[in-house]
């Protein structure tokens, strides 16, 4: 692939492309959904729903397939229409509703096992669920035939996000291999965990939501999800609670400013609204934080303009996602646990598998060596901080650092460097936990500039796994050598 084509692909995930994509999808799903409201004469929360639709889409199915997109006009409004029913049974049998939703959402990750087609699915399967927990569209009172547009209204929020995000990515789009099914193990897989950490979660928070927050129980459920929803082990459960309650916390200090300054039913409300979403979107390629503070702010506007007390309902809510993120970390760290190292020490397997390929000069290698390094992202943030923290080095941060910059090298690494190839072998080795075979040697003079490059990229990530060398061990002394005492 060419250098040009991969510079347009990385532009794609600069953070005003996003929050610009984000916010077209919003709006435009927004209108749309509008139109419908008062030709149906719906209720203002099928509006709602096609804004919480179109916001997660937008993240949940960036860069997917012809084929996924395909699939998801499909799958999406059938589970809509099934999140129906749902609403309805949490409403009228809220034991036998929050067990149903435990179930799905917990069958939308478990399902992630099978591939990425399958994580994509699984995340289809559950966003009509959750919006069920922003926007409770079956309160009592709901006309049923009401209830029946949702499919019409998850349409519409697909439909936009995926004419946005095919019109903003197409030109750069490039050939890329077809991932394939992870191999079998013996293990138990990654998915299975999160799958389970993510039921006993929503059953606990379920249970402490309706106990300590009879009326605003789904902040809890919803954050206990966020928190465990992909958690990449212990350090990115904690670091996405961390962020969550910062986040709140600092919106709620902002909705506290805002309050009050618009009537109800105020238009100009609604258009602070989007806003507040544009900034967030744009500021969470930097931070969560910043994003849960924004729809924390927004959702002061949203009460406001329906003639609702923003502060009290924000103090409350700001407790309940503390309580939701104490329940989704401890989950993470007592419900079958693994660490954050050890999915970086997978994921750089896959990359120096893939940077292997690169030097046998096979076919999509260098676009899955910088995908492989881009799917790091998300465990970039709790090891940095550990890092900050414990001011450890060299720290498993570090690898992703090194392979970052390492990416700008392997676009223009040629075939062969024989000696490259050994060190990258040496290198897998180690992340393996594997000492054996031949070690690690510095390459030759005569090699490029790159290659040196790559090779100095490749002795910082064996410095952090190799084990340290092993002190000399002193001999005891003979009772003859041995000096007498005094």
């Amino acid at each position: 692939m060419a250098a040009g084509t991969v510079r347009a692909v990385g532009a794609l995930k600069a953070p005003a492309v996003v929050a610009g994509t984000t916010m077209a999808a919003v709006l435009a799903s927004f209108g749309s959904a509008l139109l419908l409201e008062r030709a149906a004469h719906l209720r203002v929360d099928s509006v709602m729903q096609a804004v919480v639709l179109s916001v997660t889409l937008s993240r949940a199915h960036r860069g997917a397939r012809p084929s996924d997109r395909l699939i998801g006009f499909a799958v999406l409004p059938a589970v809509a229409l099934a999140s129906v029913g749902l609403g309805l049974l949490m409403r009228d049998d809220a034991f036998a509703g929050d067990a149903a939703f435990t179930a799905l959402v917990t069958a939308g990750v478990w399902i992630r096992r099978f591939g990425p087609r399958f994580s994509k699915a699984g995340t289809l399967m559950m966003l009509p669920a959750i919006a069920l927990l922003v926007i409770p569209h079956a309160a009592p009172g709901a006309p049923s035939t009401h209830l029946l547009w949702a499919p019409v209204v998850a349409f519409i929020a697909y439909f936009w996000v995926t004419a946005v995000q095919v019109a903003v990515e197409r030109p750069w789009r490039s050939t890329r291999a077809e991932e394939p099914a992870p191999a079998p193990s013996k293990r138990m897989p990654a998915s299975t965990r999160m799958a389970t950490q993510m039921g006993v979660a929503l059953c606990v928070a379920f249970a402490i939501g309706h106990w300590l927050f009879p009326h605003h129980w789904s902040w809890v459920v919803l954050t206990a999800f966020i928190v465990c929803n992909g958690a990449r082990g212990r350090g990115d459960a904690l670091h996405k609670g961390l962020l969550r309650a910062l986040g709140a916390a600092g919106g709620t200090v902002l909705a506290a400013v805002v309050s009050g300054l618009f009537a109800p039913r105020d238009p100009d409300a609604v258009a602070l609204i989007f806003v507040v979403l544009s900034v967030a979107a744009w500021l969470r390629q930097r931070s969560y934080a910043y994003w849960a503070g924004g729809v924390t702010a927004a959702l002061s506007l949203l009460y406001g303009y329906f003639g609702q007390s923003a502060v009290p309902l924000l103090q409350t809510r700001l407790e309940a996602i503390l309580v939701g993120a104490a329940i989704g970390t401890a989950a993470a760290w007592t419900v079958l646990p693994f660490r954050t190292r050890d999915v970086l020490r997978r994921r750089t397997s896959v990359s120096l598998a893939a940077l292997t390929d690169v030097l046998k000069d096979e076919p999509h290698a260098r676009a899955r060596f910088e995908d492989s390094v881009a799917e790091m992202d998300p465990v970039y943030g709790p090891l940095r901080l550990h890092r900050f923290v414990t001011r450890a080095r060299p720290h498993h941060a570090d690898v992703i650092d090194v392979l970052r910059e390492t990416v700008p090298h392997v676009r223009v690494i040629g075939p062969g460097v024989k000696g490259l190839r050994a060190n990258v072998a040496a290198v897998r080795r180690a992340v393996a936990g594997r000492h054996d075979g031949a070690p690690y040697e510095p390459l030759a003079p005569e090699e490029g500039a790159t290659a040196h490059a790559i090779d100095a990229a490749l002795a910082r990530i064996h410095a952090v796994y190799a084990p340290p060398p092993e002190e000399p061990k002193r001999e005891p002394e003979s009772p003859e050598t041995a000096r007498p005492a005094g």
